[in-house]
């Protein structure tokens, strides 16, 4: 028995209940959140870096002294306290253009993570729609089963009328209960099928409840798509946009590998502060304060080969990553011509079992109505019931499929989220 709880749900509200609460949605924003957390000018290295410091160090000793003098200081608690609080500022004022490049790097993983959100949510749509119109299938492929079984019915009801009347054997009642069971079976397993539909759904939207989801009785179907141009598919695609990013990160990568040949130029200043007390020596107090500064300059000659190194491979990583890049963007290519293929494909079937339903409907009548007045068999009725059930299961396919293909072609021309 079911009992698990029914909820008005149309599409609309599916989809924005996913990009509301779907679990990898929320994953992909807290990814744009660190990439805008890290895009700073202090990151990239423009900024000085400021140190406040401060040492206090107290000794007591047991001192002796043989001076020079020929006499002798002999302090058994000999204090000496030291206070050095100090201000310094580091700023690096050249390395090489590091710094300028590696903004340019943080901008581009800010772009990455929003074109990856958005990606995420072109995706996420795409699946909810699908799963939506599978929902929708299971519950239409339900209907056509149960149509099969209350037609199994009427003809049961007609050969068991036949056959208490004397008008008809009794194997024509029989065939049509096993026909009426059969149907039965096939209804509890569409039902089950219909429950694992509800479930993908749920998850999908990040609901954990068990629901049974009252949708809409059909979906609205596009056959007039038309296909964009190639190179305006490479500027909207969302997945191709992060490769070319990627690989553009990497170039910008090589080109932090070879700052590294460039000496660095780093300002240093701060304000120091001492003072020294002694309880046994020749100065017993001691003060000293005022700014300090110095100018770095750090140019390498020789670490193992290991600059060269790293520049060659950040260099061969770049080239990789554009290879990737094309690669990608011919696979891209075959995608979206297959899913033109299917769209196309689906199209057609959808229009052919639309126009084929009429014909089964029509030998489905004309078959019962023999068969009432006895001048139909029970074979021919019977075939007529199959053949409209079936033909009602390939319409719902067919509209199912069409709906697919649809979702997955406008996914790819990244139009389903404006």
């Amino acid at each position: 028995m079911n009992t698990r709880a029914q909820e008005r749900l149309t599409l609309q509200d599916a989809v924005a209940r996913s990009l509301k609460y779907n679990f990898d949605i929320k994953i992909a924003d807290l990814a744009v959140q660190q990439a805008q957390r890290n895009n700073t000018l202090g990151n990239a290295g423009f900024s000085p870096y400021v140190f406040l410091n401060a040492t206090v160090s107290e000794n007591l000793n047991d001192v002796h002294s043989q001076l020079a003098s020929g006499g002798e200081q002999n302090n058994p608690r000999a204090r000496a306290t030291s206070i050095n609080p100090y201000l310094q500022i580091n700023w690096t004022i050249f390395d090489g253009g590091k710094m300028f490049i590696v903004k340019k790097q943080l901008n581009e993983y800010e772009a990455i993570s929003a074109s990856q959100l958005k990606l995420q949510v072109q995706t996420v749509v795409s699946r909810t729609i699908q799963m939506y119109a599978k929902v929708v299938w299971q519950q239409k492929q339900l209907i056509a089963v149960d149509t099969g079984l209350a037609l199994a019915r009427v003809r049961m009801d007609i050969a068991n009328l036949k056959y208490e009347t004397g008008a008809g054997a009794k194997i024509d009642y029989l065939q049509a209960r096993v026909d009426y069971n059969a149907r039965q079976s096939d209804s509890m397993t569409f039902i089950s099928q219909l429950m694992q539909a509800n479930d993908s759904l749920a998850s999908i939207m990040g609901e954990q409840d068990d629901k049974d989801y009252i949708t809409d009785d059909s979906l609205e179907l596009n056959t007039g798509l038309e296909p964009i141009d190639k190179d305006k598919l490479q500027d909207v695609n969302l997945s191709l946009d992060v490769f070319k990013r990627n690989a553009y990160v990497s170039h910008l990568n090589a080109d932090i590998a070879n700052t590294a040949f460039l000496p660095t130029l780093t300002l240093g200043t701060g304000y120091n502060y001492v003072r020294n007390t002694n309880s046994t020596g020749f100065s017993v107090f001691t003060r000293s304060y005022g700014p300090t500064g110095s100018l770095t300059l750090s140019m390498p000659l020789f670490e193992g080969g290991n600059i060269r190194r790293v520049s060659k491979v950040a260099s061969l990583q770049a080239m990789r990553d554009d290879l990737i890049f094309e690669r990608q963007n011919t696979v891209l290519g075959k995608q979206y011509r297959t899913a033109w293929i299917n769209y196309w494909v689906a199209v057609a079937s959808y229009k052919l079992e639309t126009e084929n339903i009429k014909y089964a409907k029509e030998n489905l009548d004309v078959q019962l109505a023999r068969f009432r007045v006895g001048v139909g068999t029970t074979l021919e009725s019977r075939q007529a019931e199959t053949d409209y059930v079936t033909a009602l299961e390939r319409l719902y396919t067919a509209a199912y499929n069409l709906k697919v293909n649809e979702t997955l072609v406008l996914e790819l021309q990244n139009q389903l989220v404006k």
